[in-house]
């Protein structure tokens, strides 16, 4: 009985409050995140740098001497005019003029070989307002170039570019081939000429429903 009363009149421990135990784990836990943290912005830093140098190392590389043409034209539009720019010989490209109050379409060529500072001596014209269907008043025209190879010989020289123009008030549109002659380009002689039509159509066709059944 007095070892049980003894036991009772011990003093009680006081316990070890929570916040202790929620310490002990909020340490290791804010080195891991900052661990994490540090990994993944080595990661991404690392994976921009990698970019950076591939991009660096593709602006080195020549794509010509691989064989790989790199090819771009432009085009731009007003209210009054369109101009593009294609490739007509491999060394030269044709600059494309169209007057939307005419319709006369224009493509003129530098000679690069032969006296570059002599002016346009290649010139060839079609006015689009005959094919287009456009009325007096001229039309809303866009203008684009296109690629194509063509069959070429001593009687049907061609570049090898289309130039497309469509007039958007109605939505019909052609494309135009340049009978551009290289050989005659190469002698240093002027040439001329009138474009060919090659093909034409329309952003609204009349649809026959009865083939499509």
């Amino acid at each position: 009985m007095s070892h049980l009363a003894n036991q009772e009149n011990l003093p009680t421990l006081p316990s070890r409050p929570s916040c202790c135990s929620l310490a002990r784990f909020a340490m290791p836990a804010m080195v891991l995140l900052t661990v994490a943290s540090l990994a993944t912005t080595a990661f991404f830093v690392g994976r921009g740098f990698r970019a950076s140098q591939a991009s660096q190392a593709a602006d080195q590389i020549d794509w010509e001497a691989l064989g790989i043409p790199i090819n771009a034209t432009a085009s731009v539009v007003s209210e009054k005019y369109s101009m593009a720019t294609g490739f007509v010989s491999q060394d030269v490209e044709g600059l494309f003029v169209l007057d939307h109050n005419s319709g006369l379409l224009q493509c003129n060529v530098l000679y690069p070989r032969q006296n570059p500072t002599g002016g346009f001596l290649g010139q060839f014209s079609v006015n689009v307002a005959d094919t287009l269907g456009v009325g007096a008043k001229g039309g809303e025209y866009i203008m684009v170039t296109g690629v194509a190879e063509f069959q070429r010989s001593s009687s049907r020289p061609a570049a090898g570019t289309v130039i497309y123009v469509m007039d958007t008030a109605s939505g019909n549109y052609a494309g135009y081939g340049i009978p551009f002659d290289r050989v005659v380009m190469n002698s240093g002689r002027k040439q001329n000429g009138r474009m060919v039509l090659l093909v034409t159509g329309s952003a609204n066709p009349i649809v026959d429903r009865d083939t499509l059944r």
